[in-house]
């Protein structure tokens, strides 16, 4: 099946961005009851802010399921989604979250989300009711060439407020990726190239280009590899000497502990720079 439009250039993206979680120290527990419901709590320490989310999660029979998560600054958000219970291929969403305590109503978020699947293409839609914003998006895939562009609109302006279009070249061991975005709040546009590559079953290889229409060229280098079953280690360093790496260790069964550091490698003497972070997984 064919790539969705988000999932174009993920595997870098993901290699570049997961387990890199610096300045916060997470908590994470997962349990599920006799009756099939799954409760997630979260905790996270940022500096001396402390901050927390529970989320409840249960899955119905017919491809229907349903979640609920309250976090500790009172706002509750709901999740309904049906996968193939009205036709195959089509997967309908309801997200509605409340404005934080004290501040407007207009804050709420009430949306609602269609997404069509299909072999050689796919084809998403969404529309939030509080803030009058759209979004579509599509891709097809022809062998190893994957295409598709988004756009969002805002009903309240009459007016597009951001597109963009992109492609994917896949192969076993390699994948090439180019996109185009515009927005036009930040206006000009953003070019982003990336380029994956699988190197072993233990080793994967990542870059990443970024040219904005004001600034220079971004260049990002990272390197996943995988120590043992349990063990994986990465490291990326970008073109504004921030080095970072992370230790995936896998603790027990149950356990999966995440260190990640990040270091000015320009102002190493300076230790506002450094950030550190830790998140520790429970699943019972």
């Amino acid at each position: 099946m064919v790539l969705v439009y988000k999932d174009i250039g993920k595997t870098c993206s993901d290699l570049l961005s997961k387990d890199f979680d610096t300045g916060k120290n997470k908590l994470e527990v997962k349990t599920k009851t006799s009756n099939g419901v799954e409760f997630t709590p979260k905790a996270t320490l940022s500096g001396n802010n402390m901050s927390g989310s529970l989320v409840a999660k249960y899955a119905f029979a017919g491809g229907i399921s349903t979640e609920a998560t309250v976090n500790t600054k009172g706002v509750l958000e709901t999740n309904l989604k049906a996968v193939d219970a009205v036709m195959k291929g089509l997967t309908l969403e309801f997200d509605c979250a409340t404005a934080e305590p004290g501040k407007s109503a207009l804050l709420s978020s009430g949306k609602a989300t269609a997404e069509f699947k299909q072999d050689a293409f796919n084809c998403k839609a969404s529309y939030d009711y509080f803030t009058s914003n759209a979004a579509a998006s599509v891709a097809a895939g022809r062998g190893s060439v994957t295409f598709g562009g988004s756009v969002d609109y805002s009903a309240a302006k009459s007016a597009m407020t951001k597109y963009s279009a992109a492609l994917q070249f896949d192969q076993p061991d390699f994948t090439l990726m180019t996109k185009l975005s515009e927005s036009m709040s930040a206006g000009g546009q953003e070019y982003t190239g990336s380029y994956y590559h699988k190197v072993s079953s233990s080793m994967q290889v990542g870059t990443e280009l970024n040219k904005k229409h004001d600034k220079d060229i971004a260049l990002a280098f990272g390197c996943t590899y995988k120590l043992d079953k349990d063990t994986n280690v990465k490291g990326k360093v970008d073109a504004d000497g921030k080095l970072a790496a992370s230790y995936k260790q896998k603790i027990s069964s149950l356990t999966t502990l995440t260190l990640a550091a990040a270091v000015d490698t320009l102002n190493l003497a300076d230790s506002a720079n450094h950030k550190f972070g830790m998140s520790l997984t429970i699943t019972p």
